[in-house]
C-alpha cells in the first residue's frame, strides 16, 4: 500500500537537483547572458549614434538640395560631382553597420546616386523638366536617390 509519504512534491524535487549539481555552470551562464546583453545594449547605442552621424552628415553635405530643393545651383552635376568624394567617406565609414543582408542593396543605391550625379543630372535637363513636365525631373529623381540612402540610417 502506498501511504502517501513516499512521493516527494515537484519543487522538493528540483531543490534536491540544485543540492546535488555543481553551480559553476550556473554562475557561468549566468555571467555569460549578462555580457551578452551589455554588448547588445553597447551596440544598439553604438548603432544609433553612427545612423545619427550619417544622417547628419549627409544632410550637411546636400543642403540646399534636400530635403527641398531650395537652394538648386547652377551647374548642378560640377556642384554634385565635387561632393562625390565626400559623399563616398559617409558611405564608406556607415557601411559597417548595415547588416549583411542589406549591403547589396545599399551598394546599388549608392551606385545609382553616383551614376546620377556623374552622368545624369545637368542645368539642361533641369530645365527641360521645368518647362516640359513630360521628361523626367532630376530634382525629384535626385530626391528619391538620396531618400533610399538615408533609409539606411533609421
Amino acid at each position: 500500500m502506498n501511504e502517501g509519504n513516499d512521493t516527494i512534491a515537484p519543487y522538493d524535487q528540483i531543490a534536491a537537483y540544485f543540492n546535488q549539481v555543481p553551480m559553476w555552470p550556473l554562475v557561468l551562464l549566468a555571467a555569460a547572458t549578462v555580457v551578452a546583453g551589455i554588448y547588445e545594449l553597447y551596440y544598439r547605442k553604438r548603432r544609433n549614434e553612427a545612423a545619427e552621424e550619417f544622417r547628419s552628415a549627409i544632410l550637411h553635405t546636400l543642403s540646399g538640395l534636400y530635403p527641398e530643393p531650395v537652394n538648386w545651383p547652377r551647374s548642378i552635376d560640377t556642384y554634385l560631382c565635387a561632393r562625390l568624394p565626400v559623399m563616398q567617406d559617409i558611405i564608406d565609414d556607415f557601411k559597417p553597420n548595415i547588416r549583411q543582408e542589406d549591403i547589396p542593396a545599399y551598394n546599388r543605391d549608392w551606385d545609382n546616386y553616383y551614376q546620377f550625379c556623374r552622368t545624369e543630372v545637368t542645368d539642361e535637363k533641369c530645365t527641360a523638366a521645368e518647362r516640359d513636365g513630360q521628361v523626367p525631373d532630376p530634382k525629384k529623381t535626385f530626391h528619391t536617390l538620396v531618400s533610399k540612402l538615408l533609409r539606411y540610417g533609421k
